[in-house]
């Protein structure tokens, strides 16, 4: 039974509008694309993960968790959190291709890929064993005492494991219901209702993560970014604000609502709050009062001691 599932992945749709609002000759750039092209791979490994417990169920009482961020002695997000009366087991997915050598001392991973050219990542039995320990603490603080075992699935069909994890079992996505079953069941730490209950509490302590703002995040100065509303059409920036909608001079495309994803640009991307000024700014305003009217229209709270001096804000949960 799958008691929550994923959410938005915030991260991705924030690395794709810092993408798009870099100048294409920016020392970031190369960077912040590759960074983006890896959330989307890991979206679509995730997606064939979850997919995997769409289809198939268990002959035994289980729970599944997709995306879980909670908070013991630190905060810690688990891609899966497969929950059971006998032990729970993280599932870290990695959609990567190539030959993988998971190497010691340090812990790391190297990829080959088809060219021979090696690349190499942070191992992830290193974010398996950090989010072990920290759903072992969170699971004490509820007064609940259960083993909590970690598995690294692969979800790309073109790899190749060349040396294989030594400390954590490392599955293909495919072979997940095969190594859940085979999984030894031997004593009850939670009967049914204390497990029902205690998802509950897992759900209710789940807080959604939102890396905001980028640039802060990536030592980016915000001046560097390409302001005005962006065309979905033809992919530029710099859409005029008529009385039909934003208009596109380059291609014609017109949007009626295309400054609400240009301000949740700014959110992501620049800070928590905008003035009138800096909206004007951003979407190439001329009007104070066109500002101001697209500030009021799209539901954020309002701060300050007057109309002149109102800060406005975003509320992401």
């Amino acid at each position: 039974m799958i008691v929550k599932t994923r959410a938005h992945e915030f991260s991705y749709i924030a690395l794709k509008s810092l993408d798009r609002r870099l100048p294409k000759i920016h020392d970031m750039k190369e960077l912040i694309h590759s960074k983006m092209h890896m959330a989307k791979a890991g979206i679509y490994g995730e997606e064939r993960m979850d997919g995997v417990f769409q289809k198939y169920s268990f002959p035994f009482q289980y729970l599944v968790f997709q995306d879980v961020s909670l908070e013991s002695y630190g905060k810690f997000q688990i891609d899966t959190v497969f929950l059971t009366q006998y032990f729970a087991v993280v599932l870290e997915s990695k959609n990567i291709s190539g030959s993988l050598r998971f190497k010691q001392n340090p812990s790391q991973l190297e990829r080959e890929n088809e060219e021979g050219k090696v690349d190499v990542f942070e191992s992830p039995e290193v974010q398996i064993e950090r989010n072990i320990y920290l759903l072992e603490d969170w699971l004490r603080l509820q007064g609940v005492s259960i083993p909590v075992h970690g598995v690294i699935v692969l979800t790309n069909s073109r790899v190749k494991v060349v040396e294989p994890s030594i400390n954590y079992p490392t599955i293909l996505y495919s072979t997940i219901p095969v190594f859940l079953r085979n999984m030894t069941r031997e004593k009850v730490c939670l009967k049914v209702p204390a497990m029902h209950e205690l998802a509950k509490k897992m759900v209710a302590c789940h807080q959604v993560y939102f890396p905001f703002p980028l640039c802060s995040r990536w030592s980016i100065n915000p001046n560097d970014l390409l302001t005005g509303v962006y065309c979905e059409k033809c992919e530029t920036h710099g859409m005029t604000k008529k009385k039909n909608g934003w208009n596109c001079l380059r291609c014609g495309h017109v949007d009626r609502l295309a400054h609400e994803k240009a301000m949740r640009d700014w959110f992501m991307l620049i800070g928590d709050s905008i003035n009138n000024r800096q909206c004007r700014y951003f979407l190439k305003l001329d009007s104070y009062q066109a500002a101001s009217r697209i500030l009021n229209s799209m539901g954020l709270s309002r701060e300050g001691p007057s109309k002149r001096n109102t800060i406005y804000k975003w509320n992401w949960s």
